[in-house]
């Protein structure tokens, strides 16, 4: 039986190479919607047959000749129908959230990134879905949307995104992720791209047109010391055991080829070049960023960036361009606050999806609220909390200091150079975004209590005094990366138990061996 990944391959294959699909739309529906080889269209057997084939190989198999392949595996060698995949993320993010300077602006930008990233791009691959009926308007991508099914994602968490599509689709759903980010966010910068790869490349990495003019393993154990050898396939020096070198290479011609492809031409896209060849010639250039013009005689907003288009009701009368008014309201909602009718009376056009719009004091309370023992920890004596509104809430816990923490995986990158198969990407990007966010909740749940609010002065939360809040924010959790605001005395106690329990929890999935500390205090 295909694995999810496997059937989003097959379904690729079935589909073809042109935006129409080879077989009639309905055969291949009766394959998405089939539960085993049994229910198969017979049309499409042999492809099924051919992807199967290629899910059996054995994880540590690599053949010593690249001709042994085709002797063992003639079906999945001769298989040229081309199978698309794309990558793409948001870029300069740090930039877009905290280019302003107030808790519910910072907050309302990650907010509008995350739902991007955990909701928008994943929905474009499911069915009935506001995404999805974003994708199918006239000025969009119609009809895109039927070569979509969610077993395309290899995976789509932390702002990163990688999916299988039908060959002919490449171009669209790369700039569908772009216009998707784009037209949410006004500014933020954001990159896809897409490439083309045969059946076998998935399992085996980029090969030559004719294949068995690949050079392979004879052709490695004779150039390792090369320079550019090494470049490209990482170090062998001391390296002179035929198990070792041959271990080098094959960690590199697996799956993991792929996606560094496409990470060079990503690269090379978010720098501003363009790609000129056949297949990505009809691409918009990225070299030309969003931009809204100032004037030296016009108000700018509050961040000082832009032309205002409004001045608000809100305390201290701010002024507004519609980037930062989409960002304040954004925070807003994420905080259950009630003030939003300022918005309305700017006249724009963009309303937010408020049913999606999550945050993550929420996350946090549903997450505490399965560990009883954890929840009486951080909340004994059972208040009623409210999220925090500003710093100055934050800063009230702790004699008006606060401390950000910003964490990050360590090595993630050389990790996953090893990872041979689509389906153990996909399955490590979901353990470590559950191992984050799982890490971060226990460490806050740990070290901190909910906090009365007092001696607050400022006339916009002088009303907010004698208020219990949550005393944190977490402004981001995106695959292994981690920024939070917490009481300035928390912060070192709250960062180690972070890095502890990220260890602990992979370490339980039994998927993981952790390294030996070097650190001998």
């Amino acid at each position: 039986m295909l694995e999810k990944i496997y059937k989003g391959i097959s379904w690729c294959l079935a589909w073809g190479d042109k935006k129409e699909p080879q077989f009639d739309i309905s055969i291949l529906q009766k394959f998405y919607q089939s539960n085993n080889e049994n229910e198969v269209p017979e049309e499409l057997l042999s492809i099924i047959d051919k992807v199967q084939k290629l899910q059996d190989i054995e994880v540590n198999y690599f053949p010593e000749k690249i001709q042994d392949l085709q002797h063992k595996y003639p079906e999945i060698w001769q298989e040229k129908t081309p199978i698309g995949l794309v990558y793409g993320k948001a870029t300069k993010i740090k930039q877009y959230v905290f280019e302003a300077a107030k808790l519910t602006d910072i907050r309302g930008a990650s907010a509008i990134l995350d739902k991007i990233n955990l909701e928008d791009l994943p929905d474009f691959f499911e069915r009935d879905t506001k995404s999805r009926n974003w994708l199918d308007k006239e000025r969009n991508f119609p009809l895109f949307s039927q070569a979509l099914i969610p077993e395309l994602k290899v995976y789509s968490t932390g702002g990163n995104i990688l999916a299988f599509c039908p060959a002919a689709f490449v171009d669209d759903l790369a700039n569908a992720i772009e216009k998707r980010y784009t037209e949410e966010t006004l500014t933020a910068n954001s990159c896809a791209v897409g490439s083309t790869f045969r059946l076998l490349e998935i399992r085996f990495g980029l090969l030559q047109e004719n294949i068995e003019n690949t050079l392979w393993l004879n052709w490695y154990r004779q150039n390792h010391t090369d320079s550019l050898v090494q470049s490209y396939f990482g170090l062998s020096e001391g390296k002179t055991e035929e198990k070792e070198l041959r271990e080098n290479f094959q960690n590199r011609k697996s799956f993991n080829e792929l996606t560094s492809k496409l990470a060079a031409l990503f690269n090379q896209r978010r720098n501003g070049n363009d790609f000129n060849n056949n297949v990505h010639e009809n691409r918009p250039s990225r070299r030309y960023p969003p931009m809204f013009e100032t004037h030296p005689y016009l108000r700018r907003d509050e961040g000082d960036r832009r032309i205002a288009a409004m001045q608000t009701d809100l305390p201290n009368n701010p002024y507004y361009s519609e980037v930062l008014a989409r960002k304040h309201l954004v925070g807003q909602i994420t905080k259950r606050d009630a003030r939003q009718s300022w918005y309305n009376k700017g006249g724009f056009d963009w309303k937010p999806d408020t049913n999606n719009i999550d945050n993550w004091v929420s996350k946090f309370t549903d997450f505490i609220v399965k560990d009883p023992e954890l929840a009486k920890q951080y909340n004994p004596e059972l208040q009623k909390l409210e999220p925090a509104r500003s710093l100055r809430e934050l800063g009230n816990v702790y004699q008006g200091f606060v401390a950000y923490i910003y964490a990050d995986g360590n090595n993630m990158g050389g990790y996953i150079q090893k990872i041979k198969t689509p389906e153990k990407y996909q399955q490590f990007s979901l353990d470590i975004f559950d191992a984050t966010e799982k890490s971060v909740y226990l460490a806050l749940a740990k070290h901190l209590k909910p906090h009365k609010l007092e001696n607050l002065t400022d006339p916009d939360n002088e009303n907010r005094n004698d208020k219990w809040i949550h005393p944190f924010e977490i402004l981001a959790i995106g695959g292994d990366d981690v920024m939070l605001i917490v009481p300035a005395n928390k912060a070192l106690e709250i960062t180690k138990t972070i890095c502890e329990e990220f260890e602990n929890i992979l370490e339980r999935t039994g998927r993981y061996i952790p390294e030996k500390s070097t650190y001998d205090p």
